[in-house]
């Protein structure tokens, strides 16, 4: 039996420039795992590491970017993972940056664009994140109650 793996996280990143929301997709380096893939943030939590909080660590991590505004999404995204024997679910992060924020990436990458919704969708390899970047745009870019509700709290600095 499959074991559950819930220690999976996606951010999807975004600008907004103008009436233009732009969403960053980042180019995985060669000899690397899924080499050439443009995706957004993706990782892994650490051992006791909160969602969110390895939400913000890998998008700092992978682009040196600290965003202005989080969301959580209403959903998860979940897949087999047969060499680990695995059911993977990953939470789903929306993250605004400010249009001049500069990208500094990880030597996990090697190539980053912000692109139109409909542009990084083409990117993508999976469908999983296609519905990732709608659900960012329907929950989320739009504001309203539902993004409201969806916000998650700055990080506070730890004393």
């Amino acid at each position: 039996m499959p074991r559950l793996d819930a220690n999976a996280i996606e951010v999807y990143v975004f600008r907004r420039r103008g009436r233009r929301t732009e969403f960053l997709a980042l180019k995985r380096r060669p000899g690397g795992t899924l080499p050439g893939v443009w995706q957004p943030v993706t990782g892994t939590l650490r051992r006791g590491e909160r969602a969110v909080t390895g939400a913000r660590r890998e998008v700092r991590e992978e682009t040196g970017l600290v965003p202005r505004r989080f969301w959580r999404l209403e959903h998860v995204t979940a897949y087999y993972e047969p060499r680990r024997d695995a059911i993977r679910f990953v939470s789903l992060f929306a993250a605004e940056v400010a249009p001049a924020d500069a990208v500094r990436l990880s030597r996990e990458h090697t190539a980053f664009r912000f692109l139109s919704a409909r542009e990084a969708a083409g990117r993508f390899l999976w469908d999983s994140q296609r519905r990732g970047l709608a659900a960012v745009r329907a929950q989320v870019v739009g504001g309203g109650a539902r993004a409201r509700a969806l916000a998650v709290a700055p990080a506070t600095a730890r004393r």
